[in-house]
């Protein structure tokens, strides 16, 4: 009897003369239950109607540095450490850097005149344009590197 009493599922409620009674949870009001229910919901719904867009696709909108978009970016520790090796021989991540033999500017070292007005982020996602374009990967590039002394 314990046992049965105990896994049971009762509500207690009081009835019209105000005695403790059981009643089977099945026929408990729903109503109330339902008009809660249909308020949180409504007031989630709402919330995410005014709630601000919460990234921004806008390369200049981006905070964090270069070598982090470019891991993100890539999503390959290897390609990372690749075109990290490369970039931090190429410029050392310097956005400002410029090759007076070569006319190369930027972290990249690439020729385009644009680099010289780009933030770091967009000369670094130049860069893995160019070498996606020219090499395919970042691994690939440096080894063009490695091999020509030029990527």
């Amino acid at each position: 009897m314990r046992n049965t009493a105990l896994t049971s599922t009762y509500v207690n409620r009081f009835d019209s003369h105000d005695n403790l009674s059981s009643q089977n949870a099945s026929s408990v009001q729903l109503a109330p239950l339902k008009r809660i229910a249909r308020g949180v919901l409504l007031g989630f719904g709402l919330s995410l109607c005014f709630m601000q867009a919460a990234g921004s696709t806008d390369l200049n909108d981006i905070s964090m540095t270069p070598k982090q978009y470019a891991y993100y970016s890539l999503n390959d520790i290897k390609q990372y450490k690749c075109i990290a090796t490369l970039y931090g021989k190429e410029s050392a991540w310097n956005y400002k850097a410029y090759n007076k033999s070569s006319g190369t500017v930027g972290i990249p070292q690439g020729k385009s005149v644009w680099l010289l007005t780009a933030t770091p982020i967009q000369q670094v996602e130049w860069g893995l344009r160019y070498i996606k374009a020219r090499h395919g990967t970042p691994c690939r590039a440096l080894d063009h590197w490695k091999k020509y002394n030029w990527h």
